[in-house]
């Protein structure tokens, strides 16, 4: 009895498994191909690379070039209903995230698929330095910005949006 109830079990599972589409892949070379597009005076680049759309949400893999410009401070952002998830894959810096921001203004991400976002200072942070490997997750509505680079950083981005309430 009991070889029975497995071997309909792995049946049902087998079928069930067989409903799914396959995974969305993002391969190196095409990261590589995509960062050859940056403009060599450029000092950010954000490509979206793939974008999988299942209804209720959907995940964006997004390349991400920084480059530090002397004199020049990036401000906070925020999404509204986007998560992010950085993993660093070349250079480092400081991440500072959470507190609240002051003095801020709407901005519209969407093509890069992050949403509604707003920017701002950033008031009470806290700093994390980041290098190749680390990974930080940066939920909806919490402000993150890096603070300092120690070069040009390069990070895939996961960008997760609920679309349904």
């Amino acid at each position: 009895m009991i070889k029975i109830i497995l071997l309909s079990l792995t049946v049902a599972l087998t079928v069930h498994a067989a409903d799914f589409a396959p995974g969305t892949f993002v391969t190196t070379a095409e990261v590589q191909a995509a960062l050859k597009e940056m403009k060599p005076d450029a000092t950010v680049f954000d490509k979206v690379l793939k974008t999988v759309n299942e209804g209720d949400y959907k995940v964006s893999v997004v390349i991400l070039r920084r480059s530090p410009k002397p004199g020049v401070e990036d401000r906070g952002l925020s999404h509204d209903t986007v998560t992010e998830v950085y993993t660093i894959l070349t250079g480092s810096g400081v991440l500072e995230s959470g507190g609240r921001q002051e003095k801020t203004s709407p901005t519209d991400l969407t093509l890069q698929a992050a949403g509604r976002s707003t920017r701002g200072d950033i008031v009470n942070g806290k700093s994390q330095k980041m290098g190749p490997g680390d990974t930080v997750v940066i939920l909806p509505k919490v402000p993150h910005r890096f603070s300092h680079l120690d070069g040009t950083i390069t990070y895939l981005v996961t960008r997760i949006e609920a679309t349904k309430k």
